[in-house]
């Protein structure tokens, strides 16, 4: 019934025209804005941790309910990826592929460094309008058959979807075949994430980048989609990461600066990042990798 529900809904969000495509999902992210309070409480503790001071209590409410409506809106974008398919020349503008190309030149393959912001699903119409070979790391979802429709929307766009277990040994793979691996670094990594501050506050984040950097000689490479307007989006790819593998302090060091250049996509983009994940947690003496 999920599954049934879930293409039944696809189906109408690409038969309208995007323009009430968009407003039925800002009106629905209104909805879990009012009805979800538990994430309410916790994106509004996410913007006071990150902005503090420098914003008003007006703007960072208004920033709150847009990360809602973003929500919602991703989520009715990644339904419409058929519909993109059909016109993404006009629709996707991408800046920066000269970085990848350099990137690609050496020969080692890519690590692709991206967050849940702005479009993110559609950072995947890089790789078919520009012929990229693509992998990325991906969560299960436990309905097969759901899981299964999107793993196929991926491939759509030619994607090659990893799942988490035994995600490692396959990455390694396709580094190996001098191909781009994507990999997600804003959510709360856990006891196996490194303690490195994010927007001024301690907290686990991954560093998998930046050992699968020094293990393969991957260029490390950020990139980011954003929503300009309804049914326009432009794909940002930023410069190459410097890696100097041979630095005692390496791996906190290329965290650090990970996190450094993401805070500077979300302030350019505030309200289109997922600021109702639990991003920043309790972080007591001795948790997590402090090496």
């Amino acid at each position: 019934m999920e599954y049934l529900l879930l293409r039944a809904t696809a189906a109408l969000v690409n038969a309208l025209p995007i323009t009430w495509s968009t407003k039925i999902a800002r009106f629905i992210g209104d909805i879990i804005f009012w009805l979800f309070t538990s994430r309410r409480k916790v994106a509004s503790r996410n913007v006071d941790l990150a902005f503090k001071e420098t914003k008003s209590k007006a703007e960072k409410k208004r920033i709150v309910r847009e990360a809602f409506r973003n929500l919602a809106t991703s989520l009715m974008e990644f339904f419409r990826i058929p519909s993109v398919m059909r016109n993404a020349e006009a629709c996707i503008e991408i800046e920066g592929t000269e970085a990848l190309d350099r990137a690609f030149a050496k020969g080692k393959g890519v690590i692709f460094v991206v967050s849940h912001l702005g479009a993110w699903e559609y950072l995947s119409f890089l790789f078919y309008l520009r012929d990229y070979p693509c992998s990325v790391v991906v969560r299960n979802t436990k309905n097969p058959y759901i899981f299964k429709w999107i793993q196929d929307l991926r491939k759509m766009i030619k994607q090659n979807p990893i799942t988490r277990k035994n995600s490692i040994r396959e990455v390694l793979l396709e580094l190996k075949k001098k191909k781009l691996v994507a990999i997600l670094i804003d959510q709360w990594a856990g006891p196996e994430g490194l303690i490195v501050d994010f927007f001024g506050t301690p907290t686990s984040t991954t560093s998998i980048p930046a050992r699968l950097a020094r293990k393969t000689g991957a260029a490390l490479v950020p990139g980011y989609c954003v929503r300009k307007s309804p049914g326009f989006y432009k794909i940002i790819i930023r410069p190459e990461v410097e890696v100097e593998t041979g630095a005692e302090d390496f791996e906190r060091a290329i965290t650090v600066q990970m996190n450094q250049q993401l805070e500077e996509q979300i302030r350019a983009y505030p309200d289109q990042w997922l600021w109702t994940h639990r991003r920043w947690k309790k972080v007591h003496p001795g948790y997590g990798r402090q090496d």
